[in-house]
């Protein structure tokens, strides 16, 4: 029958890393092929029926994260400290990516002058909005403006407003106190996925993008969590991780398919994460350098495109990885890292100030006695 998912999950020593990275890269992969000729994108040999490849690998990132998320808001002493680590999970790379894209690619990629790109608006404003999570179409002067995928700078941002909308929703339901047991946390599940199903098959709220995805990601997300919640009652079995393929592929053009797929995907991630072990397990000694091929791999690859607009896929993929790998690495080991390292010190400092800053209302609006 095989063990359960809390009797195999042990800490860090797992594959998450592993998949992240999988995931990442296969992203980078679509990205290649959307990057050179968008138009044959949809067409190109590595898609996966109607689904794209790097479509599948958000999609892995989302359960992933559900299930590690969810570990750490019912874990964590307080909502503050989950919102803390959460906060210096997604936004020191995040900001540290866009102020390199605005002031050190982008001088050196933009057709136009030092001067016009330095007075124009668009320079200062890209860091606040785009790290912000405002928007990820902010664009820059003159940079990728006569590229195939004409001016957009770093498109897999677009996920992690989604991303960090779930993060909120998660916090939202411990504050209600409705992670305080399984019980609780189940029924909450329950309802989100009876939330899908109304909106999916009773509405056609979907047919509106940013529902489209949020629908689509939150069903991601919380089915990681479900897989988390309910740890000690799902064993993770490869004859299961087939069956549950083949019905996604049975499902496949019908209504149930993207429910059928995100459970099967969840389930055989879950097994892939938790079940091989050896030599796979070694990745962990590398760090998790998932997040910064993830957010830098687009701009790099468009300066690529840009050196060689006649670049094919695949060359572009060979000739662009060993750059956004390089960059990643540093990312991981000089800002992702020493960031999460800092975490529970930032929360230590801000439960004090929040302490001290109670104590001095409490003393002004304390009911003096009269005299």
């Amino acid at each position: 029958m095989g063990n359960s998912i809390a009797a195999l999950f042990h800490g860090r020593d797992n594959n998450f890393n592993l998949i992240r990275f999988i995931a990442a890269f296969a992203v980078m992969v679509d990205h290649s092929f959307a990057l050179v000729a968008p138009e044959q994108a949809a067409n190109a040999a590595l898609d996966l029926g109607s689904l794209e490849l790097g479509r599948v690998g958000v999609d892995t990132f989302f359960i992933v994260s559900g299930f590690l998320v969810t570990r750490s808001a019912m874990t964590r002493p307080t909502v503050l400290d989950y919102g803390v680590a959460r906060f210096m999970r997604l936004f020191p790379a995040l900001f540290v990516t866009c102020v390199a894209i605005a002031f050190l690619l982008g001088p050196l990629v933009t057709s136009v002058s030092l001067h016009d790109y330095f007075t124009d608006p668009r320079t200062w404003l890209f860091v606040p909005v785009t790290a912000s999570l405002i928007t990820h179409t902010m664009t820059l002067p003159g940079v990728y403006d006569t590229l195939p995928v004409s001016g957009v700078i770093d498109q897999p941002l677009w996920t992690l407003r989604y991303e960090a909308f779930c993060y909120i929703l998660l916090a939202a339901f411990a504050i209600a106190g409705l992670l305080a047991t399984r019980f609780r946390a189940g029924l909450t599940l329950a309802l989100i996925f009876a939330g899908y199903c109304l909106v999916t098959f009773g509405t056609d709220l979907r047919e509106v993008s940013a529902i489209d995805s949020a629908t689509r990601f939150v069903l991601g997300f919380f089915l990681g969590g479900a897989f988390y919640v309910f740890a000690d009652k799902i064993r993770l079995n490869f004859a299961v991780v087939l069956i549950l393929a083949g019905c996604a592929i049975i499902a496949h053009r019908t209504p149930i398919h993207e429910a059928m797929l995100r459970i099967a995907l969840a389930y055989g991630v879950l097994w892939f994460a938790l079940v091989p072990a050896g030599f796979v397990r070694d990745f962990n000694k590398l760090g998790d350098y998932s997040y910064g091929l993830y957010i830098l791999c687009f701009p790099i690859q468009q300066a690529f495109v840009m050196l060689d607009p006649t670049i094919t896929p695949f060359a572009l993929l060979i000739s662009s990885f060993p750059a956004v790998l390089a960059f990643a690495i540093l990312s991981w080991h000089f800002i992702e890292h020493p960031a999460l390292h800092r975490k529970e010190w930032v929360s230590e400092r801000l439960h004090e100030t929040l302490q001290g800053l109670s104590q001095r209302l409490s003393s002004v609006f304390a009911v003096r006695p009269a005299s």
